[in-house]
């Protein structure tokens, strides 16, 4: 057994423990109000699916954290699903206080660790046994993922290092961008050593696949993801930006990432990993009405940068 395996009723634990929390009000999540409307948008010569969330319950989030008021140093433990986890219990695994979906938990480390920092090898390996453990174990129709917001312009509210974990909406209503990505070029996906990338989408993205022909380490992980932050370091480069700010996500087929040029949209509405894919978060109605109105796609374009699927690699590439 590894140190990061997870038991196997960890999935009907977090149930558990979710419905108590929200029953005796720990974790806000008005999830009986929330709206939620998809759309089908053509771009380029693909469709792709949006969601819109209205959800009031993030209102009450903070917009950024600091290490005076760190939440996740001694989190509420209402909130506490593992206070150990991993390999010398380098972790602990609890609740978002504020949740998107039901069940909404996060992997934090237990140390402080700086959110600017790039997910090691046993931060990738216990995402991707957590993601493991909750496809085996998930309620029928469940889509989980795993998202990392790093850096000051990737839409992160804590400064502590922490993975989130949540659940995509029903595949009836919303194919995710790695879907349409793989099924474009299923073989150049296994066969390519550098990522590929969406040209369709008018933002640079970046999608490896995770081999499904051996054993999955965490250097197995550290490789696929170095080889995503490559390409997101020389967009960053390539445009002359002074930070370094990516969305990351994983499930159990790919590793994706995102690299962003502003946190958020006009000042006005944060974009994190969950938007980088097409869920827009809105905790009001001013926000919901606004994405509506300026487009999904041009705000992902205006929060990252310009599309490079038609730029080859060089030696000047990190």
């Amino acid at each position: 057994m590894s140190d990061y395996d997870v038991q196997d009723d960890f999935y009907q634990l977090i149930t558990n423990k979710y419905n108590e929390a929200v029953k005796n009000k720990h974790i806000l999540f008005n999830g009986d109000s929330v709206i939620n409307e998809t759309e089908t948008i053509k771009v380029g010569d693909e469709n792709f699916d949006v969601q819109y969330t209205l959800l009031t319950s993030l209102m009450h989030r903070p917009e950024k954290g600091d290490n005076d008021s760190n939440p996740f140093e001694k989190p509420e433990p209402e909130l506490t699903i593992f206070k150990d986890y991993g390999a010398n219990n380098e972790f602990k695994i609890i609740f978002n206080k504020f949740p998107v979906v039901p069940k909404h938990f996060m992997l934090v480390t237990q140390q402080f660790k700086s959110q600017n920092t790039p997910l090691s090898s046993n931060e990738l390996y216990a995402t991707y046994q957590i993601l493991q453990n909750l496809n085996k174990f998930k309620s029928k129709g469940e889509d989980w993922f795993a998202f990392y917001n790093c850096g000051q312009e990737s839409g992160a509210s804590q400064p502590h290092k922490h993975i989130q974990f949540m659940t995509l909406p029903s595949r009836d209503k919303f194919i995710p961008y790695t879907d349409i990505i793989s099924n474009q070029q299923p073989s150049e996906l296994l066969k390519k050593n550098e990522p590929l990338q969406n040209k369709s989408l008018p933002f640079a993205n970046f999608i490896k696949k995770i081999p499904k022909d051996e054993e999955i380490t965490g250097e197995i992980l550290s490789q696929l993801f170095a080889s995503l932050l490559q390409k997101t370091l020389t967009t960053l480069r390539q445009n002359d930006a002074d930070h370094i700010s990516y969305n990351f996500i994983m499930t159990i087929d790919y590793v994706y990432m995102v690299p962003r040029s502003n946190g958020k949209f006009q000042d006005k509405i944060g974009i994190n990993s969950c938007g980088v894919q097409g869920l827009f978060l809105c905790k009001d109605e001013e926000l919901f009405k606004l994405v509506k109105e300026y487009g999904p796609f041009n705000i992902l374009k205006d929060v990252g940068f310009l599309n490079t699927s038609d730029k080859a690699s060089n030696e000047y590439d990190y």
